[in-house]
């Protein structure tokens, strides 16, 4: 008899995709810097990797329209924090529970300054994983998108993209040992750079400066002075 899971990101099979996660994460973010990172996830036990370089982690859980964590908010509204305001944000299956995907990505942008790495992580549709899910889920199932599909959007907002890896596992698994990139991994990560603004060069204009006159010259000598300069 199959057993469903209310909740599948708080099974041992997915923490044990996300230590995977992070034994591939952790060397990719670990020169990022910035007093916060955003950790974006779906897993209410799941915690962002140690970065030494970063001051602090902000995380949010990612449910539907509701969002959880170190702060509660709709997940249909704007995330409540400023522009640029992240060195980086970690999208750790996020995607695949938010109500509004596009949405999502786009906020994570948004707050992400410029120089700031931006991380998404989930669980890859094709493999053993993805059937997986299908059983497990009761009610309202995960959105397991292509990686390829998140490249060509971070492309087209003029990101530095790394190669998407595939990681952990090729079938869910409770234990055993840490796995860390693989060929057929359950899970993939791709990781982004926002680019900084172009600094435009401006070309130097010529300002005429004022010639002081001696005073001693006589008043029609010191207007021919002038006319000249000019």
């Amino acid at each position: 008899m199959v057993q469903f899971t209310p909740d599948i990101y708080a099974t041992p099979q997915i923490g044990k995709l996300l230590a995977d996660e992070t034994r591939v994460l952790t060397p990719l973010l670990a020169r990022c810097t910035g007093d916060h990172g955003l950790h974006l996830t779906a897993a209410a036990q799941g915690e962002p990797p140690a970065i030494p370089l970063l001051g602090h982690w902000a995380t949010l859980r990612v449910a539907g329209a509701v969002l959880g964590g170190d702060i509660r908010a709709s997940g249909l509204e704007a995330l409540p924090f400023s522009d640029e305001s992240f060195g980086v944000v970690l999208l750790r299956h996020a995607l695949e529970t938010t109500a509004r995907q596009d949405n999502l990505l786009d906020e994570a942008i948004r707050v992400l300054a410029p120089g700031g790495m931006l991380a998404i992580t989930g669980i890859h549709p094709v493999g053993l994983w993805s059937p997986w899910v299908a059983r497990q889920s009761r009610g309202i199932r995960p959105r397991l998108t292509w990686p390829w599909w998140w490249s060509q959007r971070l492309v087209r907002d003029e990101f530095e993209l790394s190669m998407p890896r595939r990681v952990g596992s090729a079938w869910p698994r409770a234990g055993g040992a840490a796995v860390g990139e693989s060929l057929v991994g359950g899970g993939y990560l791709l990781v982004a750079r926002k680019k900084r603004p172009a600094a435009v060069p401006l070309r130097p204009r010529a300002v005429a400066v004022p010639t002081p006159i001696p005073g001693t010259l006589a008043s029609g000598a010191r207007r021919n002075a002038r006319e000249s300069i000019t």
